[in-house]
């Protein structure tokens, strides 16, 4: 252990420091009124002004710094929320395409051939075919 010489270590010294840090620091919670009253206007305006802020200072006997960090707290609360909300549909719309996306696979695995009603190529005998075709094109159209 690391010793100052003063019979307590380091670690013990910050503990308490921490510890009157937490004691000296005072939390407000707000009253239900007065969130029945930032919630109401938060609808209206998510952004207020600082004139604004000074007006439901005063209405609600709130510092400044306070009404500030509680919108501030808000908006970031909603734009999380907002966040979740959409990454649901989108799972759900992902969800969605992958299991059609697999039907279409399936059915595309027993698709017969319109020629000839047999079996369906191959994706590489497909490609062959066109190719060959592309050029049997070529050879007609320099005709």
């Amino acid at each position: 252990m690391d010793y100052d010489g003063s019979g307590s270590s380091d670690n013990e010294q910050h503990t308490l420091v921490d510890a009157k840090k937490r004691e000296n620091k005072i939390c407000h919670r707000h009253t239900p009124q007065q969130i029945q009253k930032l919630e109401g206007y938060f609808k209206e305006c998510p952004n207020p002004g600082e004139s604004q802020r000074r007006k439901l200072c005063k209405e609600l006997n709130l510092d400044q710094d306070q009404i500030k960090y509680w919108f501030q707290n808000k908006r970031t609360q909603r734009k999380a929320q907002d966040e979740r909300s959409s990454n649901i549909l989108l799972h759900g719309e992902n969800n969605k395409i992958r299991c059609e996306n697999e039907a279409m696979l399936d059915v595309l695995k027993n698709v017969l051939c319109p020629a000839c009603g047999g079996p369906s190529f191959g994706r590489d005998k497909r490609e062959r075919n066109l190719q060959k075709l592309r050029l049997e094109n070529a050879i007609l159209k320099d005709m």
